[in-house]
């Protein structure tokens, strides 16, 4: 194993590596929410695809006005130009299916009334999402997140149970999920910074996959560590005079080189996605790239010292440090 050097020690400063954790965390969500723009995929509306050239401001005034005449007072028109195709996307909260096709047809007859276009012949595209959509994909997500953190909970418990003695199984799962709401949040703070700066960036499911993708991927990071911690903890098991917070700070410079080299490789795959990617790549690669550059602080610095914070041997070896 790698010999512990004297000078900085990953588990002698966790409580620095906790406040640092947590001031960051508190920040990212409070940029996130505060700049949170959801797509009608997580609300409900209208994307409307036409070959018209628009005048950003005046127009999007215009259909605001149009719409909130006609009753639809909680609504937001986003309008983007791209390859002489304009498209206009109405998001609003509606709890049935039946008011939005109302509000696709009030459109398209405001379309046609503004010599717009001549008739729905002239829309390229046309895409609805239905609120009995989302309230699907929202039951089945969580779902299916919840079942996936149980049978992570449970393979923790049986993989390390061998080293129960000296950490509970049950105390690695919970670190797992500390790390995970880590790697998580700087995600969301750049995002709610890109939607700060731009318009037409919002929450969609594109984002919820790569936030999803992140958990998992972080969840294996994690283990790997975990991994070495047990195999040390395993071999010198028998020794009396063991430093317990030696064997965790072992196995973390053990597994450093290989973390680094990962998370490196990686970035260089997702920064080529964003390069030369098209926009729904864009969005999620944007989100990984983030996380790669800094969701390798939360399985180097966060989960083997909270694990030895957490152990049995935390009580007894404190003043050794």
């Amino acid at each position: 194993m790698t010999k512990v050097t004297k000078g900085f020690s990953f588990v002698k400063n966790v409580w620095l590596w906790i406040a640092i954790a947590i001031v960051l965390v508190a920040w990212s969500w409070v940029v996130f929410l505060w700049n949170a723009r959801y797509s009608e995929e997580f609300t409900s509306g209208v994307t409307i695809s036409m070959k018209w050239e628009y005048s950003d401001t005046q127009n999007k005034e215009d259909i605001e006005t149009f719409l909130k005449e006609n009753g639809y007072e909680d609504i937001r028109v986003y309008l983007d130009y791209q390859d002489d195709v304009t498209t206009m996307r109405i998001q609003t909260r509606m709890d049935d299916d039946t008011q939005v096709s109302e509000l696709s047809q009030t459109f398209k007859q405001y379309l046609e009334d503004q010599k717009i276009i001549e008739n729905e012949d002239d829309i390229t595209e046309q895409k609805i999402t239905w609120p009995s959509v989302w309230s699907y994909m929202k039951k089945t997500t969580v779902r299916a997140l919840i079942i996936g953190l149980i049978f992570i909970v449970i393979y923790l418990l049986i993989s390390f149970a061998t080293i129960r003695n000296y950490i509970s199984p049950a105390n690695l799962g919970l670190i797992v999920l500390i790390t995970m709401v880590f790697d998580i949040s700087l995600p969301l703070w750049a995002y709610g910074i890109w939607m700060a700066l731009s318009e037409t960036i919002q929450v969609d499911t594109i984002f919820i996959i790569a936030l999803l993708t992140i958990m998992w991927y972080c969840i294996n990071d994690t283990i790997v560590i975990f991994d070495r911690i047990r195999e040390n903890l395993t071999m010198k098991k028998s020794s009396k005079d063991l430093v317990y917070w030696e064997v965790f700070e072992k196995s973390i410079r053990d597994s450093l080189n290989r973390s680094i080299a990962t998370s490196i490789s990686t970035l260089l795959v997702v920064i080529a996605m964003f390069i030369f990617g098209t926009w729904v790549i864009k969005t999620f690669s944007f989100t990984i790239w983030i996380w790669v550059m800094f969701g390798t602080f939360a399985s180097i610095f966060l989960a083997a010292p909270i694990a030895y914070l957490l152990s049995w041997k935390y009580s007894k070896e404190k003043g050794k440090f």
